[in-house]
């Protein structure tokens, strides 16, 4: 039979895709949201993730289980894959280069990131090897952004009948590896990655919640899963770091009801702005509140379903 969606026609059921968010370390709640999804029998036919997002979509994308996820997050050690890209001494004797020179800026001595991200690659790689964007079992789609030329960078699988995003541009041939290491460069903190001659940075900048790419690759019911800033206050910002990372969440919240919320069927919010990771259980916790959070949606989530049925 044929079926008639948003001014195009169908004869198979609607395709559903999931965009996940950035979140930083909190973005493991995405795997407690994908397991609510699949427990319940909510399928997911395309996916795309920003940042942290990225990470948990690409998995997904290859054929991850949320349950084998859960497993990788119970066993990471975070503190060894930091490979900081400046020590003290540097900005010291950097500083004292640039003093002595009449030239002294503070902000000429810092580097353009502080963690080097050589760490995280080698762990990314351990899971997707030598898979691109193209190899993937569902389509999947991943965001960054050129610092020099403020264009909208998107790593996709290849879909017929796709329409273009303005001010955007298409890459295929490109390791998944490459991909998620290039959309987490949040600004600031990890270098960007060097991909065909463009600076990439954290896709977070324009597009922190990638529903309008899974729109453009055809999706017809769209899932967002909101893991950023959501409005809460914040006293405890003691440092340039913690500055840059609250003007970016607060940047990133505006980005996302303009544009991130356009597309969305439905949007997920799991309750996670509270949880601080000291240990393995927080981690958890955090997958559980993202579990609890899409639990609670899937009775509307299937009813928009059925009424394309």
């Amino acid at each position: 039979m044929l079926i008639r969606v948003n001014g195009h026609n169908f004869r198979d059921k609607p395709k559903i895709g999931v965009a996940l968010s950035g979140g930083g370390v909190r973005g493991i709640a995405h795997i407690g949201v994908l397991k609510a999804l699949n427990d319940n029998h909510i399928p997911i036919d395309m996916i795309a993730g920003t940042s942290a997002g990225s990470i948990v979509a690409a998995l997904y994308a290859c054929g991850y289980t949320p349950r084998q996820m859960i497993k990788f997050a119970e066993n990471i050690d975070l503190t060894k894959l930091i490979d900081l890209n400046v020590t003290i001494s540097d900005v010291i004797k950097q500083g004292m280069k640039w003093f002595f020179n009449g030239k002294f800026r503070f902000w000429s001595v810092l580097p353009t990131g502080l963690i080097q991200g050589d760490k995280l690659e080698n762990y990314f790689s351990k899971f997707w090897q030598e898979r691109t964007v193209r190899d993937t079992n569902i389509p999947l789609a991943i965001t960054a952004v050129d610092i020099n030329t403020a264009t909208t960078i998107f790593f996709t699988t290849p879909v017929e009948g796709r329409r273009e995003i303005l001010n955007a541009r298409y890459y295929h041939n490109v390791l998944l590896t490459d991909a998620v290491r290039s959309s987490i460069s949040i600004p600031g903190i990890f270098l960007p990655k060097k991909f065909r001659g463009m600076t990439l940075v954290d896709g977070a900048v324009k597009n922190n919640l990638p529903t309008d790419i899974l729109h453009h690759l055809g999706a017809n019911i769209i899932i967002g899963v909101d893991l950023g800033y959501a409005g809460q206050a914040n006293y405890n910002i003691n440092s340039v770091a913690e500055i840059l990372l609250q003007c970016i969440d607060i940047m990133g919240r505006e980005v996302t009801l303009l544009k991130g919320e356009q597309y969305a069927d439905i949007i997920i919010r799991p309750e996670i702005h509270d949880i601080s990771f000291q240990n393995t259980k927080q981690a958890l916790l955090c997958i559980n509140r993202g579990e609890m959070a899409a639990s609670e949606k899937v009775v509307a989530i299937k009813k928009i379903i059925h009424s394309y049925l």
